[in-house]
């Protein structure tokens, strides 16, 4: 008796929770559905044969990608599994990692392969969110293997190590981090006509080097930060771009999602919409903005290269750039800041090291006040903005 009953109570639970595990399955197709609508908002149109689940997961079939623009081609991508998804269109889904198969397409002679493309944590926006943010899609990181691309059998470029890392902050911000571990160009094998690349007579028949950089939203505050970007190209120089914007608050997100949408139901007809551009672009300020390049013997050689071109010295050719300066710099009329250039300029063709070109208002400049100077009072920019340029260590 004793035993029949605990083989009841077993089956019984058994029963509980089989039904349990179907009733808590995930809804492929609501996810599927949310993703594609997603994506079509940020310009790109997500397309499969079919969808399925396993368990948790959730398998998209004959997959394909086509980004927005004239003459572009749908991407490939195959049956792609996004592992433990959890959550609904209303509140939102979450995705643990996703990893793509790898792409292999070959169009007019070129030929391009991107390996090992997988991201994690991933955040999928709800429709019952009203929050702004910077996007519906948010990931903890991603990863590009490899890329590569070929011409005629030769490759001609290749990325490796490609990632981004996002980290939440206090007050729904973030902070990103990205690079590329190495990239090569190999101008070599890109050159088109029966001509060498200028690359292989400067003394570059490939290009090597990495690029990092981070960024940061604050909410609060509206600051868009990157700090800094760099590039890096061995034996040539290396580029860093910083940046400090403010006002892209939530609120502005919003607004400027509102007038795209205005936009694309008007055709962009509305006689309203140059007013209410303007009224978003002066919501914005620039803090701070800093591009700099330092010398690794790019500079040299490309002296040395056009002043042969040219049948001149070096310092016949580098008193020629010089001297075109001041023309070149006439419209703003503003003889200090022509000198200041000119000045920089000179030195650092005579002897590279670091360009420096900076922004740095003692208070955040608004954005209408920068166009409005540049198309009205071009000669206070200068000053305005606190705009230097120098040369140096």
């Amino acid at each position: 008796m004793t035993a029949s009953r605990s083989r009841s109570l077993l089956a019984g639970l058994a029963l509980v929770l089989a039904g349990s595990s179907s009733a808590f399955a995930v809804d492929g197709q609501a996810f599927a559905d949310r993703l594609k609508a997603v994506m079509a908002d940020q310009s790109t149109t997500l397309a499969y044969t079919g969808v399925s689940t396993d368990d948790d997961d959730v398998v998209l079939k004959g997959a394909q990608v086509t980004p927005k623009g004239e003459g572009a081609q749908p991407v490939s991508l195959g049956d792609i599994r996004f592992e433990t998804v959890t959550g609904s269109t209303p509140d939102g889904w979450r995705v643990a990692r996703v990893q793509l198969a790898d792409v292999d397409q070959s169009e007019d002679g070129t030929r391009v392969t991107l390996s090992g493309i997988a991201a994690e944590g991933i955040q999928i926006k709800g429709t019952n969110d009203k929050a702004a943010a910077l996007s519906p899609i948010f990931f903890d990181r991603a990863q590009i293997n490899n890329v590569a691309v070929e011409r005629q059998g030769k490759t001609v470029a290749t990325v490796e190590n490609g990632r981004v890392e996002n980290l939440p902050t206090a007050g729904g911000g973030y902070r990103a981090n990205f690079g590329i571990g190495r990239f090569l160009l190999d101008a070599t094998a890109a050159s088109d006509g029966p001509d060498p690349s200028p690359l292989v007579a400067l003394g570059y028949p490939q290009l090597t080097g990495d690029l990092t950089g981070s960024g940061a939203w604050d909410p609060a505050t509206g600051a868009l930060t990157l700090d800094p970007l760099q590039l890096e190209v061995d034996n040539a120089g290396a580029l860093s771009f910083s940046y400090t914007i403010t006002g892209y608050t939530p609120s502005f997100i919003q607004s400027l999602a509102q007038l795209s949408d205005q936009m694309k139901a008007s055709q962009g007809a509305s006689d309203g919409t140059g007013m209410a551009v303007i009224g978003l672009i002066s919501q914005l300020y620039l803090r701070s903005a800093e591009l700099s390049f330092t010398d690794r013997s790019l500079t040299g050689k490309l002296l040395d290269y056009y002043s042969a071109q040219n049948k001149q010295t070096r310092p016949e050719l580098v008193d020629q750039l010089v001297s075109a300066l001041p023309l070149a710099l006439a419209y703003l009329q503003n003889p200090e800041f022509q000198a200041q250039v000119t000045a920089a300029v000179r030195d650092f063709l005579q002897n590279p090291r670091t360009l420096n070109i900076s922004i740095a208002p003692q208070n955040p400049i608004p954005a209408t006040q920068i166009l409005g100077a540049a198309m009205g009072a071009p000669q206070t920019l200068p000053q305005v903005l606190n705009l230097s340029v120098r040369s140096g260590n």
